[in-house]
């Protein structure tokens, strides 16, 4: 979908604030949907939080987005702003899976409209584990797409982490390996992914997709007030069991589409007309 040009951003310019190279997977999405200029503005966001633990982030994901956007917009007088934020980790509702959870924010502080889209993958290289001198590390390599994705090599000591970022070969990983583990307390290192987006091609897929979907609401006008932001935001939930006919009320039936702006709501999509019975809690209790 492509905005008319009577749509408020179209032909704007909006600032990204990033110290990662996420320009060229968000860029796209706005210029389709609103010829919208996106610029990258390489500000330090590693100071609210980092994922190898430096810095712990102590905001959620959406306040953390939502600073690192005003940062942008505060140091280039540009009144758009746009910032993600990645979670990965135990998925929140299947904690035996990891996954890689997306926030987007589109930020217009001159009319009052924060945007926001979340993407959830289960498609993410992930791995973590401990590691000491002479110890096999090729399974683990293979399982976390090294060198395609990089790792990061760490330890922790009396004075925090100390860490090796950005590792994308194999004579640098060993050497990182020795040096790491000639300073470490504990006689081991800890091997990890760097999930930072320059870093990891699978969540570099995960943020694209975020950024279509964001593009996309950008993109669509309320029918009540024409504010920019029209989408979900909520979810009407019950599904019908198509064996016995009992409802589940944890199931999502249907979109609830609405304003960021103002108060109106319409019904939107169907999600479950129906459920199996496997997902049932009286056929399968």
């Amino acid at each position: 979908m492509t905005a008319p040009q009577s749509h408020p951003y179209f032909g704007q310019r909006a600032i990204l604030t990033s110290k990662h190279e996420k320009v060229s997977l968000i860029q796209p999405e706005f210029l389709r949907a609103l010829d919208l200029e996106v610029r990258e503005l390489p500000l330090d966001t590693d100071l609210l939080g980092t994922f190898s633990g430096e810095i712990e982030r102590t905001a959620s994901p959406l306040e953390t987005a939502l600073k690192k956007a005003r940062l942008g917009m505060q140091a280039s007088g540009i009144s758009l702003g746009i910032a993600s934020e990645g979670s990965i980790g135990a998925d929140p509702a299947m904690p035996l899976l990891t996954s890689d959870i997306e926030l987007l924010v589109f930020v217009d502080d001159e009319r009052g409209l924060v945007i926001s889209e979340t993407f959830r993958s289960f498609d993410i290289f992930a791995g973590r584990k401990e590691f000491r001198s002479g110890d096999d590390i090729s399974d683990f390599l293979s399982r976390v797409d090294f060198p395609n994705h990089h790792l990061i090599v760490l330890t922790e000591g009396a004075n925090g982490l100390t860490s090796i970022k950005g590792i994308d070969n194999l004579e640098k990983l060993n050497e990182s390996i020795e040096e790491i583990l000639a300073i470490s307390p504990k006689g081991f290192v800890v091997i990890e992914s760097d999930f930072r987006a320059n870093h990891s091609p699978s969540r570099q897929v995960n943020i694209q997709a975020a950024a279509k979907q964001l593009a996309n609401r950008v993109a669509t006008l309320c029918p009540e007030c024409a504010a920019p932001g029209w989408g979900v935001v909520d979810y009407e939930r019950g599904a019908e069991c198509s064996g016995c006919g009992d409802i589940n009320p944890d199931i999502a039936h249907r979109e609830t589409l609405g304003c960021v702006k103002c108060s109106a709501l319409c019904p939107g999509k169907v999600i479950n007309e129906s459920i199996d019975p496997a997902r049932c809690f009286g056929c399968n209790p």
